[in-house]
C-alpha cells in the first residue's frame, strides 16, 4: 500500500523513479483501485453530455418505431447503470491495449524479460496522467458548455487541440474520426508521451531517443483505439 501511493507520487516528481520501482516489483493494485474510482467518478460528472450525444445520435438517424424504443430503453439503462458500465469497458480496453503493446515491444526488442504484469502496472501508471489531462477538460467543459450545446464527442474535447483549428478551416465539417484523432494533439498530450518514454526507458533499458520512438507509437495506439469507432 505504501509503495503504491509512493509511485502514484513519483509519478508527478520523479517518474523515473515509479517506474524502477515497477520494473522490480509491477505492483498495480493501489493504482487499479484509484483508476476504477476515477473512472466511475467521470462518468458521473459527464454522465448528463454522455446521454445528450446518444440522443443527438439517435435523432439523427432513421428508426422504426420499435427501434426508437429500443434506443430509448438503451439510452435509460446507460444513464442509470452506465457510471459503473462504462468502467467495466474501460478496463477491458486497457487490458486489449495491454496485449498490443507486448506484441508493438516485440518489433523493438529481440527478448525481453517484461511480463503482462509488468507491462499492466506501467500502463495503469500512465493512465494516471491521461486522468488527469481528463479532469482538466471536464474541468473546462462544465465551466465552459452546456449540456444543450453537446451533439457530438466531439463537443466534449475541451483542452485546446488541432481539432479546433481544423474545424475553423473546415467551417465546422470535421470527420468524426479525425475530429477525435486531432483533439489529442494538444499541449497536455506531451506530458503524456514524456512519461510514456521515461515508462518504456526504465522499463525496458531502451535508449531514450529509442524510447520516444516507442512511447509515441504506443500513444497513437491508444489515441487510433478511441478514435476509429468514433461516429
Amino acid at each position: 500500500m505504501k509503495e503504491g501511493l509512493q509511485n502514484i507520487g513519483d509519478l508527478i516528481a520523479e517518474p523515473s523513479s515509479a517506474f524502477t520501482r515497477l520494473r522490480a516489483e509491477p505492483r498495480w493494485g493501489v493504482m487499479f483501485l484509484i483508476f476504477f474510482l476515477l473512472s466511475v467518478f467521470l462518468m458521473w460528472v459527464l454522465m448528463p453530455y454522455t446521454a445528450a450525444v446518444m440522443e443527438a445520435q439517435t435523432a439523427s438517424t432513421e428508426m422504426t418505431a420499435e427501434q426508437a424504443a429500443a434506443a430509448e430503453q438503451v439510452m435509460r439503462v446507460v444513464q442509470y447503470a452506465g457510471v459503473f458500465i462504462f468502467p467495466i469497458f474501460g478496463i477491458i480496453g486497457l487490458i486489449i491495449y495491454c496485449a498490443l503493446i507486448r506484441l508493438v515491444l516485440r518489433f523493438f526488442m529481440k527478448a525481453s524479460a517484461l511480463r503482462f504484469r509488468h507491462i499492466f502496472a506501467a500502463v495503469l501508471h500512465v493512465s494516471f496522467i491521461g486522468w488527469i489531462v481528463q479532469l482538466v477538460n471536464t474541468v473546462l467543459l462544465l465551466i465552459f458548455k452546456d449540456v444543450a450545446d453537446v451533439k457530438s464527442a466531439v463537443d466534449m474535447k475541451m483542452i485546446p487541440g488541432m481539432h479546433h483549428l481544423a474545424g475553423m478551416i473546415a467551417g465546422g465539417d470535421l470527420n468524426p474520426k479525425l475530429a477525435i484523432f486531432l483533439s489529442h494533439l494538444n499541449p497536455l498530450s506531451l506530458w503524456i508521451v514524456a512519461v510514456f518514454a521515461i515508462a518504456v526507458s526504465r522499463m525496458t533499458d531502451i535508449a531514450p531517443a529509442r524510447s520516444r520512438v516507442i512511447a509515441v507509437v504506443l500513444w497513437l495506439l491508444g489515441v487510433l483505439m478511441e478514435a476509429l469507432p468514433a461516429s
